[in-house]
């Protein structure tokens, strides 16, 4: 094996960006993995396993973005690495050591520099293998919902600073402070140890808690006049701006003739992204060929962390664990070293619960019930709806205040200073500021597989405000996780704002999906509030721009939830028939 480090890769514009590269000993040319990233080329050593990859016959090169660690030149967030990517996927294809076929592969941003190298289409780019990655853009910034993701932007923004502040000259004891919690958690990680990965989160969110509750969002000092990209964030705060539009890949489907695999799981942050992606090229792609090329694999996890069984408070079982790096060797063997057909199914999915894996054909599942259960009065979650001819029940109330909102218990994060999975949410439940519903125990085991949402007629007293809703699984000792969950913000539901006061609205709630048997005994449960403190920034209800609002300028939602037969409130659930193929 041969091995390179710091080689400089030239850009189109002259600057240089540094790689490391793994190669084969070996007297012919061979195919070529890249993969980018702006967290510093070491820390892909353990998650990519060069090595292994370089023992299989391919070379790999990993390369720090522009402007970061190793690499010439000014960052530019997802700006930089279309150009960046193609240029450098053409460089690898034309090295004497290469055979001219390019494959990319990573998770998180390493995903979306493959994504965007993608957009420009360089020619040699042959196949692709993200992971845990967005389809778009302003989804991965603001949710499905509009809702800013406080504990993502925020907290990667911090890791991001504290990461770079001794290059950058900047002397800051908080940011010490972080940048050694990052690095820990990323060594409990590589370690694939799940106490330790638990310990070194809580030590970040106890650093971090702060940092989430400054107000204002923009201009915070601790980022030294460095987070470029949120600002752009606070500018660009509508999904239709161009902005936006330019980075997604799913704006770009119909031009991506590329075979790839999709790997995500049911507490990643960015699961519905990675859905959307799977089920994007399954449609537009421009070829036949490339539609019937990609595969999806769903599995219980948290973001970026498929190595370990243990998700929040669950362990899953060895069963659980995937291997990526024998997954990526028998993706890029198929399609750029004539390898054999591995046979995936075009989705596999781990079914919680049962805690098995699962082959199917598409997704959603064909055999899919879409089934509505109805909120009602005193609490309860059924399956009828309110009949006309009965009295209407009478709206449920809180307040929210979002100088004190409910707090984030695990559910899809990011994990920076937030510990991802499930989790018992009955201390969640007893808050007065969230209302809960729950049906009778199950009388028969129940499947629930696919995309879940909330449709939820409600009114306020504010001009703008948000609702949140969690999808939950009690236990028969009453011990209840959580499942999935979702928000809105009302002037990015479609709806004209200012609210009028009082007026009843009804808003959609993505919940993006899950997969779970839920056996006979155990209860559903929906939580509703306004707050889901830091996964979601809390809305200050005043229909302000994000990023402008002090504490001084917050105020007080008082709250109405309707399910009478004219509003009738339910959770849509992806109910799979048992016994049926």
């Amino acid at each position: 094996m041969i091995v390179e480090r710091n080689v400089r890769v030239p850009m189109r514009d002259g600057v240089g960006l540094a790689a490391d590269i793994w190669r084969p000993g070996v007297d012919r040319p061979v195919p070529v993995l890249v993969s980018r990233t702006p967290y510093g080329r070491d820390t892909l050593v353990p998650q990519s396993e060069p090595e292994v990859l370089a023992a299989a016959g391919f070379a790999v090169v990993l390369q720090d973005s522009r402007g970061r660690f190793g690499s010439e030149g000014e960052w530019g967030y997802y700006s930089c690495e279309v150009d960046d990517g193609y240029d450098t996927v053409e460089w690898a294809a034309a090295q004497p050591w290469s055979n001219g076929r390019v494959g990319m592969f990573g998770a998180s941003y390493m995903g979306q520099t493959q994504w965007l190298a993608a957009v420009a289409r360089p020619p040699h780019l042959e196949v692709l293998a993200p992971e845990c990655c967005a389809a778009d853009a302003w989804v991965a910034s603001f949710h499905l919902g509009g809702t800013f993701r406080l504990a993502s932007r925020i907290g990667w923004t911090a890791s991001v600073i504290a990461a770079m502040a001794p290059e950058w000259g900047i002397e800051d004891p908080l940011l010490d402070k972080l940048r050694q919690a990052f690095g820990d958690s990323r060594a409990a990680s590589a370690q694939r140890d799940p106490a330790a990965m638990r310990a070194t989160l809580e030590a970040t969110k106890a650093l971090l808690t702060e940092v989430y509750r400054t107000r204002p969002l923009a201009g915070n000092e601790l980022w030294h006049d460095r987070a470029s990209w949120l600002d752009e964030l606070f500018e660009h705060e509508s999904r239709d701006d161009a902005h936006w539009l330019a980075m997604n890949p799913s704006s770009h489907y119909e031009k991506l003739d590329l075979p790839a695999v999709h790997v995500g799981g049911w507490y990643d942050i960015h699961l519905e992204g990675i859905l959307a992606n799977y089920t994007g090229m399954r449609r537009q792609a421009p070829t036949e060929r490339a539609r019937q090329a990609q595969r999806l694999v769903i599995g219980p996890w948290s973001h970026w962390a498929p190595m370990v069984p243990v998700v929040g408070d669950i362990d899953f079982g060895p069963d659980a664990v995937l291997n990526t790096t024998e997954l990526r060797l028998a993706w890029f063997r198929r399609w750029l070293a004539e390898g054999e057909d591995p046979g995936w199914a075009p989705v596999r999915i781990f079914v919680m619960g049962a805690n098995t894996w699962r082959d199917e054909q598409e997704w959603p599942l064909a055999r899919t019930r879409y089934t509505p259960w109805y909120l009602r009065a005193s609490g309860r979650l059924v399956p009828e709806r309110l009949d006309k001819e009965r009295p209407a029940d009478n709206p449920d109330a809180f307040t929210y205040d979002p100088r004190d909102p409910a707090p984030t218990l695990g559910g899809r994060m990011l994990g920076n200073g937030v510990i991802p999975g499930p989790f018992d949410q009955r201390t969640a439940g007893e808050r007065p500021d969230v209302l809960v519903y729950t049906s009778e125990p199950l009388a028969e085991p129940t499947e629930v597989t696919g995309p879940v949402r909330v449709e939820l007629w409600a009114a306020t007293d504010a001009p703008d405000t948000d609702f949140t809703a969690v999808l939950i699984n009690v236990h028969p000792d009453g011990t209840a996780y959580n499942l999935c969950e979702g928000a809105v913000r009302a002037r990015h539901s479609g709806i004209p704002g200012p609210l009028v006061p009082g007026a009843v609205y009804r808003f959609t709630i993505d919940l993006a999906a899950t997969s779970v048997v839920l056996p006979a005994g155990h209860r559903l449960r929906l939580h509703v509030s306004s707050s889901c403190f830091p996964e979601w920034e809390p809305n200050p209800n005043t229909g302000h721009p994000i990023g402008v609002d002090t504490y001084a300028d917050l105020r007080v939602a008082h709250q109405q939830i309707f399910h009478d037969p004219l509003h009738p409130s339910h959770v849509v659930l992806p109910i799979i028939p048992t016994g049926e193929e």
